[in-house]
Parts: C-alpha cells; sequence; structure tokens
C-alpha cells in the first residue's frame, strides 16, 4: 500500500493506527530518499547546460 492509500483509510475511518501507518510508509519513503541523494544517485554535479545566450569567446 502506498501513501496516499494510508492516508484515504486513516480520512475514512479516523482512527490513529491508520494514521501512523501512513507516518511509517511516509518515513519510509524519506529514509529511501535520503539514502539514494547520500549515495549520489541524485547527484546532478558537473552536468553542463547551454542555454544559448549568444556567448561568443
Amino acid at each position: 500500500m502506498n501513501e496516499t492509500d494510508y492516508w484515504a483509510k486513516f480520512m475514512a475511518t479516523g482512527k490513529i493506527d491508520d494514521f501512523l501507518a501512513y507516518r511509517n510508509a511516509e518515513d519510509a519513503q524519506a529514509q529511501v530518499r535520503k539514502s539514494k541523494e547520500a549515495a549520489g544517485e541524485y547527484s546532478h554535479a558537473g552536468i553542463y547546460t547551454d542555454y544559448r545566450n549568444g556567448f561568443k569567446g
């Protein structure tokens, strides 16, 4: 179940257990993102982008 399903379940039932399940799913996703960033998987350093400003050198 993804975090939106947990949220929808919480909104339907209003139970604290459902809210905590949503929070746990959200925290797990955040940890995955942080580990990928730490590994450099999302690193864009060194990527050159030319915006074609007409620079002549």
